[in-house]
């Protein structure tokens, strides 16, 4: 039995570079993928499971062979080829989740809540209310609908269609393109998903306005910041949680494609279908 384990070990420690070079790329790509970024997730647990994954890789044989300067700085330069390219990977999706933080600063802004912030346990930031409940709910929602896989399972096939050390992004024009567009995308759907709130808080602006001219007697201050939270609290129960799958399911299809847009701009061959 010793005997036949021999084989394996050897070639296992003669492609320890392979093992370690696919370990990067997958302890980049979790340091900013969404819900294992987390820093309340401990940092034993998330190197165990980016060890496990790369075993994993490995094992499948998605990674043959890597071609590089057989020197001390060459390897070194691989390394922190592999590092950008996982840490970009897992920086498109976590840029795209964060839609739903966008558009909650625009809806806190006109409920009055701008300067109420709380702490977001999985990211250790300031974030606004309203943002980071729907943050959350995303959060919940990708793991229980089993998005995090899909992630996982594309993630495994950027191996096939961006092999260690033939990714291209220093310099690449096509990606700088996708990343203005991928932008501009970001702030017109966060904007979308907070409009309903900031139009009705508009019409409410008005509204008070109108009054104020009219009984010049009325603190507006009193009667419109209480009233702003009543309605606001009632628009997002009644109208953004009800329909939260939709726009999840909208974040989650804007996430994929510009994961897999972006893989296909930085690796040198067709896309192959995982």
């Amino acid at each position: 039995m010793y005997m036949e384990l021999l084989p394996l070990l050897i070639d296992f420690f003669n492609n320890i570079d392979v093992l370690m070079l696919i370990l990067v790329r997958v302890s980049a790509f979790m340091v900013s993928l969404p819900v294992l970024s987390g820093m309340s997730i401990p940092l034993q647990a998330r190197l165990f499971f980016a060890f496990i994954l790369s075993t994993a890789i490995y094992s499948s044989g998605l990674v043959e062979t890597v071609t590089y300067h057989d020197t001390v700085s060459g390897f070194i330069m691989l390394i922190v080829a592999e590092a950008m390219t996982g840490a970009l990977m897992g920086f498109v999706l976590f840029f795209v989740f964060n839609i739903i933080l966008f558009a909650g600063h625009f809806i806190d802004f006109s409920m009055s809540f701008a300067m109420v912030n709380v702490m977001d346990p999985i990211q250790q930031i300031q974030v606004p209310i309203m943002g980071n409940l729907l943050f959350m709910l995303a959060n919940a929602v990708l793991v229980v609908a089993g998005g995090l896989h899909i992630f996982l399972r594309y993630f495994f096939a950027s191996f096939r269609l961006v092999p260690i050390g033939t990714a291209f992004i220093l310099g690449n024009y096509p990606i700088a393109d996708f990343m203005v567009t991928t932008f501009v995308g970001f702030v017109i759907t966060g904007i979308s998903l907070a409009l309903p709130l900031i139009g009705t808080m508009l019409v409410i602006d008005v509204c008070l306005g109108v009054m104020v001219k009219a009984v010049p007697q009325m603190n507006v201050f009193v009667v419109g910041m209480p009233l702003k939270v009543m309605v606001g609290l009632f628009l997002v129960f009644a109208v953004l949680v009800p329909n939260f799958d939709v726009i999840y399911a909208r974040i989650f299809d804007m996430a994929l494609d510009n994961f897999l847009s972006f893989m296909e701009g930085i690796g040198p061959y067709e896309p192959i279908a995982p």
